[in-house]
């Protein structure tokens, strides 16, 4: 199941109430081919949820935006944010499914 951590929906909610953002803003989760071990990446940018996006789910008050093609890809993936004085940011963490076929490293 597709989740993200507590941290990451803080530090996202901070970045969607800052200036210059949709008056309705969420986020939108993007699948992309050429990645780690099963060939698949999940990206993260900002959505207009003004704009009548379908498939929007609540995490703790952020709305998160994904495509069905999308959902089946980070069924088993989690976003978190990580602290780094040099270079914070998101990560994706792949869980293996129980038939082996996906692999454990963050992207």
């Amino acid at each position: 199941m597709f989740t993200i951590t507590e941290k990451a929906i803080l530090e996202l909610k901070e970045i969607i109430t800052g200036p210059g953002m949709p008056e309705k803003a969420g986020i939108r989760v993007f699948a992309s081919r050429s990645g780690c071990c099963s060939g698949n990446q999940l990206g993260i940018e900002i959505a207009d949820l003004g704009q009548g996006e379908l498939n929007v789910k609540d995490f703790n008050g952020l709305k998160i935006v994904m495509d069905d093609a999308t959902q089946l890809i980070a069924d088993t993936a989690t976003i978190d944010f990580y602290e780094d004085n040099q270079n914070p940011g998101f990560r994706v963490l792949w869980q293996k499914k129980q038939d082996g076929s996906a692999c454990g490293c963050a992207s």
